[in-house]
C-alpha cells in the first residue's frame, strides 16, 4: 500500500460504496418489484445469480486470504512486533502495515461480495414469499 492514510481511505472507498449501494439496494427490493410485475422481478433476480455465483469464487479466495494474513500477523504481533517498536525498525513496522491495509481491503472486498449475495438472496426470498402467497390468493379463491 502507500504508506497514506489518506491514500488507503481512498483505496477502500470504491468498496464502501458497492457495500452502500448493496445494502441500499436491499432495502428498496420490498417497494420494488410490485406484485403485478413479475417479469421485472424475474430479471432482477436473474441478473442478481449471476452477480452472487461470479463472487462465491473470489469471496472463498478473499477468505482463506483472510485467514492466512490473520494467523501471520497474530504470531508476527507476539513474538516480533515488541522487538521492532523497541527496536525503532520503522521499515519493517510499514511493512507490516502495508500488510494489514491490504487485508482491510480484502475484508472490505469480501463484505461487497457479501451484500451482493444477500440481496440475491433477499430477492430469491420476495419471489418465493410472493409466489406462496399468489397460490394461496389462488387457493382462497375458488369456489
Amino acid at each position: 500500500m502507500s504508506g497514506n492514510l489518506t491514500q488507503f481511505g481512498e483505496d477502500l472507498r470504491p468498496h464502501l460504496l458497492r457495500l452502500q449501494a448493496s445494502l441500499n439496494n436491499i432495502n428498496g427490493l420490498f417497494a420494488s418489484c410490485p406484485p403485478t410485475d413479475d417479469a421485472q422481478c424475474a430479471e432482477q433476480l436473474d441478473n442478481l445469480r449471476a452477480l452472487a455465483i461470479e463472487s462465491c469464487a473470489r469471496a472463498g479466495k478473499l477468505r482463506e486470504t483472510l485467514e492466512a494474513g490473520l494467523a501471520r500477523d497474530a504470531v508476527l504481533a507476539d513474538e516480533t512486533l515488541p522487538r521492532w517498536v523497541l527496536g525503532r525498525q520503522t521499515a519493517r513496522l510499514h511493512a507490516r502495515a502495508d500488510s494489514i491495509e491490504l487485508l482491510a481491503a480484502a475484508a472490505m472486498e469480501l463484505a461487497k461480495l457479501s451484500a451482493v449475495q444477500a440481496e440475491s438472496i433477499t430477492m430469491t426470498a420476495i419471489v418465493a414469499r410472493r409466489q406462496a402467497v399468489a397460490v394461496q390468493v389462488q387457493r382462497d379463491n375458488q369456489p
